[in-house]
C-alpha cells in the first residue's frame, strides 16, 4: 500500500472516529422526555389533593420524587439484577438472550437492562430491531454517564406505562391502590414491578391469573433473596390484586384546574380542613342554598399570620350528571370579579379613626342625601338621623358610609384600597363616585380575604413587637415550593416526613400569586389603633344588619366579621377573623342572577361560621395598642372630645381611650349653649333633618327652647341640587303628572310651613307630631327654586332638577 494512501485511510479512519464521537456525545436527547404531564396537587403534609389527565389523556405525573424502597427492591430483582453494577449493559445478560432466542428459534428475551429500557421508552418504544437493540446500547451507556442510578430508576418509573391511560409509577400507585407510592405493601410494589411487562393483564377480567402468577414468582424470589421474610411474604400472598383503578382525588377541584400542564403544586391546604371545608360548602349547597335556587358558593381558610391558605373551595363540588354544566359550578368563584357590597365600609372606618376625622362613637348623620341624583338608601329603607360611627360599621348602614366617604374623599380611599392589594379596582375614583363604598366596586374573594388577613396580621405584629413590619401586607399565597418544569429531565430532591413526601421549601421560592400583584407587599397604611377599633366595631354584639339573625350564629369564639350583599341580591359575603385564623365566603349565582331574600347575614354568614367551628379558638384577642392611644375627655352622647356645653349639660363625659390621632379631631359641635330658667348651659341640638328622624326612635331627646341664631327649619326631600327624575311613561301629550312627596322638617311640632315652587304658593302644612311636613307636589321637567318658610319667619331655598328618563 502506498505511502499517500495510508494517509488517506488515516485520515478516513480520525474522521469516522470524530463523527462516532460527535454523535456518541450528543447521542442523549435534552430533554430525555419530550411528553406531556399531568397537573398534579398536593397538600401541605404530601397528600395528593387532585391532578389533571396530560394533554394526551394519559395520566403521567412529572418525575420528581425518589422511589420508595419496596418498589426499588421489588423492581430491580425483575427487571435487572445487575443493575447497580453494570454500566448500562449487561453482556451476561445479552448472551442469556442470546441463547435463549437461539433455542427457541425466535426473539423471547431481549436481555435489555433497565437503563436500556428507560432509553427504548424515551425514543417512544421502536420496533425490535437487532439495529435498534444496538442502539439502545450504545446510548443506554451514554445515559449512565449523564445520571446517577436512582435518578435513572425514578425516570423509568416515572415513564413506564402501568395499563390503559396510566402512565408512571405516582399515578399507578394513585389509581390502583388509592394512595401514596410510600405506602405500597409488598404485594403492591411486587404487582407494580411486573406490570409494564404486561400492562394489558391489569384490566380486570384479562390475564388476571397470567399477572398474580407473575407477581407471586416475584414475591418468591424476593423470599429467596432475604429481601422479604417468611411473615412478610406469606400476607404479600393473600392480598388480592386491584379491580377497576380507582378515580384520582377531587379535593380541590377548581385549583386544581388552575394549574398549567405538567404543574407540581405543593400547597399549603390541609387535607383534613380542606376537605372538611369542602363538605360543609356542599352540605349548604344541597339543602338551604338550593332552596332559593341559588347555584354557588366558595370558601376561603387561610393562616393569619403566615398568609398560608389552609383550605380553598373555589365552588360547590361539580355534579358529573349530564346537563348539570350551566349551575356554574365548573367556575372558579374564588377568583372571580363581584360586587364587594359593604366589604369596604370597615376599612373605610378605620381609615377615618387613623387620619383623627372621627373617633369611635363620633355621630354621623343618617338623613337622606342626594349626590347629582343618586340617593343612597340603608337596607330597612329607613332613617335614623344619627348613628354613632362603629354602629353604622356594624349595622352596614349606607347612608352614614357614603357621608364619611364624603369626609374621607373618593380619590384617596380608592387609592388606599389599591396600595393595600385591590387590583380589581380599574377605574377613576369619577367613575365609582359614592358607589364605591356600597358596592359600585369589584373584588375577588381571593384579594378581599387576604387583604382583611394582612390587616389581622400587622396589629397581631404589633402587639408583639411594638411595631409593623415591612411585608405584613401581602397577597395570600397558596403554595411553598415552585412548580416542576414540566420538561425537566431529571428527578427533584424530596424529604420525608412520616411517610409522606414534601417537596423541601427555598429561601428562592416565591409563593404561587394568582393575581400577580406586587404591591400588596409593605406596612400597614392604617395606625394600630385605628385597626383595634375596627375589628371591635367588627366584633360587637349589636349587628342586625339586613335582618337579626346574627345571634343565631354566635359562639364560644370570638370574631371580628362583615358581611356584605350587593345590589340586587346577586352576591352575598361574609369574611371573619381572629388573631390565628380568616376565613372567607362568598354565596350566589356564578351567572350574576339575583335571588330574592339572599343576604350576607342569611346565607354567607352561616357558612362562615360553621367552617370557624372547625379552627382552634385563639389564645385571645388582639392586644390593644395602648402606645398608640390617649385618654381624652369624650362626650357620651356625641362621641366627640367633649366641648364646655358637654359639661354643662345634663348629658354624661366620659374619659375614655381614643386613637392618638383624635386628639387633634373637632370638639363637640352638638351642645349649644341654651338659656333655660334664667341659666345657661348645654344643651344636645340636632339639626333639624336629623332631628326629625332622631325623634322617630329616642324617646330620650328633648326639644332645646329657642336658640338664637339657630334655624328652626330644613327640606328634607327633595335637598338642594337635587335631580329627580320622571318615571317612564310620564311627561307626554296628555299624560298625568308626576308626583313627588316633598319632605320638611321644624323643631316644633306645631309650627306652620308655607311651600313656594319657583314662587308660586303650594300650600301650607301643620304638624303635631314626629311625623313632620309632607305636600304632594308635580313639577314639570326643568330646573326650580323650592322655597318654604313658617310662621316667625325662618326659611330655606333650594334649587332642583327634574329630567326624564330615557
Amino acid at each position: 500500500m502506498s505511502r499517500s494512501r495510508r494517509h488517506k485511510l488515516h485520515y478516513i479512519l480520525i474522521g469516522i472516529l470524530t463523527v462516532s464521537a460527535v454523535w456518541y456525545a450528543l447521542v442523549l436527547p435534552r430533554p430525555l422526555f419530550d411528553t406531556p404531564y399531568s397537573a398534579v396537587l398536593y397538600a401541605r403534609s404530601g397528600e395528593l389533593l387532585g391532578a389533571k389527565a396530560a394533554a394526551d389523556g394519559q395520566w403521567r405525573f412529572p418525575p420528581g420524587h425518589a422511589l420508595p424502597e419496596k418498589y426499588v427492591r421489588a423492581v430491580v430483582e425483575y427487571e435487572d439484577r445487575r443493575f447497580y453494577k453494570h454500566l448500562g449493559v449487561s453482556l451476561p445478560a445479552v448472551v442469556r438472550a442470546a441463547r435463549q432466542n437461539w433455542r427457541a428459534g425466535e426473539v423471547v428475551s431481549g436481555g435489555s437492562t433497565l437503563t436500556m429500557q428507560l432509553v427504548r421508552l424515551s425514543r417512544g418504544n421502536p420496533p425490535r430491531t437487532v439495529g435498534e437493540k444496538l442502539r439502545e446500547m450504545l446510548i443506554a451507556t451514554r445515559l449512565e454517564w449523564s445520571y446517577t442510578k436512582d435518578e435513572i430508576l425514578a425516570l423509568y418509573a416515572a415513564h413506564a406505562p402501568f395499563g390503559g391511560n396510566v402512565v408512571g409509577l405516582e399515578a399507578a400507585a394513585w389509581r390502583y391502590f388509592g394512595h401514596d407510592p410510600g405506602q405500597l405493601s409488598w404485594a403492591e410494589a411486587a404487582t407494580l414491578a411486573v406490570l409494564p411487562n404486561s400492562p394489558a393483564l391489569i384490566h380486570p377480567g384479562r390475564g388476571r391469573r397470567a399477572l398474580q402468577a407473575k407477581r407471586d414468582r416475584l414475591l418468591r424470589r424476593l423470599l429467596e433473596a432475604r429481601t422479604i421474610d417468611s411473615t412478610e411474604y406469606a400476607a404479600a400472598l393473600i392480598e388480592p390484586l386491584p379491580a377497576a383503578p380507582e378515580p384520582l382525588p377531587r379535593h380541590a377541584p377548581h385549583l386544581t384546574d388552575r394549574l398549567p400542564a405538567g404543574t407540581v403544586l405543593h400547597s399549603t391546604l390541609d387535607n383534613a380542613l380542606q376537605q372538611r371545608t369542602r363538605q360543609i360548602v356542599d352540605g349548604y349547597g344541597r339543602r338551604s342554598l338550593a332552596a332559593n335556587r341559588i347555584r354557588n358558593a366558595a370558601a376561603l381558610v387561610a393562616d393569619v399570620r403566615t398568609g398560608e391558605v389552609l383550605a380553598y373551595v373555589g365552588n360547590i363540588t361539580p355534579s358529573d350528571k349530564p346537563g348539570k354544566a350551566a349551575d356554574g359550578r365548573s367556575v372558579d368563584v374564588v377568583r372571580a370579579r363581584r360586587s364587594t357590597g359593604s366589604l369596604l365600609k370597615p376599612i373605610l372606618y378605620g381609615a377615618l379613626l387613623g387620619e383623627g376625622q372621627l373617633l369611635p362613637r363620633t355621630l354621623v348623620l343618617d338623613t337622606p342625601l342626594d349626590l347629582a341624583g343618586f340617593t343612597p338608601s340603608n337596607y330597612d329603607k329607613t332613617f335614623r338621623g344619627v348613628v354613632p360611627a362603629d354602629e353604622a360599621v356594624a349595622r352596614s348602614l349606607n347612608v352614614p358610609a357614603v357621608r364619611m366617604l364624603t369626609l374621607y374623599n373618593n380619590s384617596r380611599f380608592l387609592a388606599l384600597l389599591r396600595s393595600m392589594g385591590l387590583t380589581t379596582l380599574d377605574r377613576s375614583a369619577d367613575h365609582y363616585g359614592a358607589t364605591l363604598i356600597l358596592g359600585g366596586a369589584e373584588g375577588t374573594l381571593w384579594e378581599m380575604t387576604g387583604i382583611y388577613a394582612s390587616l389581622a396580621r400587622s396589629l397581631e405584629t404589633y402587639g408583639r413587637t411594638g411595631h409593623y413590619e415591612a411585608g405584613d401586607m401581602r397577597e395570600l399565597t397558596v403554595s411553598f415550593a415552585p412548580a416542576v418544569s414540566a420538561t425537566a429531565a431529571r428527578p427533584q430532591p424530596f424529604r420525608a416526613e412520616g411517610g409522606n413526601r414534601v417537596a423541601p421549601p427555598r429561601a428562592e421560592d416565591q409563593p404561587l400569586n394568582s393575581s400577580g400583584n406586587e404591591s400588596a407587599s409593605g406596612i400597614c397604611p392604617l395606625s394600630p389603633a385605628a385597626l383595634w377599633f375596627m375589628f371591635e366595631a367588627m366584633s360587637g354584639v349589636n349587628r342586625p344588619e339586613e335582618e337579626a339573625a346574627w345571634q343565631e350564629f354566635s359562639s364560644m369564639k370570638r370574631v371580628a366579621w362583615k358581611t356584605g350583599t350587593s345590589y340586587g341580591n346577586r352576591d352575598a359575603w361574609a369574611i371573619g377573623l381572629t388573631p390565628d385564623y380568616v376565613v372567607g365566603v362568598w354565596v350566589g349565582n356564578a351567572d350574576g342572577e339575583g335571588r330574592a331574600s339572599m343576604t350576607g347575614v342569611g346565607y354567607a354568614a352561616p357558612v362562615m361560621f360553621d367552617i370557624f367551628s372547625m379552627l382552634p379558638a385563639a389564645d385571645g384577642w388582639f392586644s390593644e395598642p395602648l402606645d398608640d392611644m390617649a385618654s381624652v375627655a369624650v362626650c357620651r352622647r356625641s362621641g366627640h372630645r367633649a366641648s364646655e356645653w358637654c359639661f354643662s349639660s345634663d348629658d354624661p363625659v366620659d374619659t375614655v381611650r381614643i386613637p392618638q390621632a383624635g386628639t387633634a379631631s373637632p370638639l363637640c359641635p352638638y351642645h349649644r349653649p341654651v338659656t333655660a330658667d334664667g341659666n345657661v348651659r348645654g344643651w344636645f341640638v340636632l339639626p333639624p333633618a336629623a332631628e326629625y328622624y332622631y325623634r322617630q326612635a329616642a324617646s330620650d331627646y328633648a326639644v332645646p327652647p329657642a336658640m338664637a341664631g339657630s334655624r328652626p327649619l330644613e327640606l328634607i326631600y327633595p335637598r338642594h341640587r337635587a335631580t329627580l327624575y320622571l318615571p317612564e311613561g310620564f311627561g307626554g301629550a296628555g299624560a298625568v303628572p308626576a308626583k313627588f312627596v316633598f319632605r320638611a322638617a321644624h323643631r316644633s311640632d306645631s309650627a306652620t310651613i308655607h311651600w313656594h315652587l319657583d314662587n308660586v304658593y303650594l300650600g301650607s302644612t301643620r304638624s303635631a307630631s314626629v311625623a313632620g311636613h309632607a305636600l304632594t307636589v308635580a313639577p314639570a321637567a326643568g330646573e326650580h327654586w323650592l322655597t318654604v318658610v313658617d310662621d316667625a319667619g325662618n326659611s330655606q331655598r333650594i334649587r332642583f332638577t327634574v329630567l326624564r328618563r330615557e
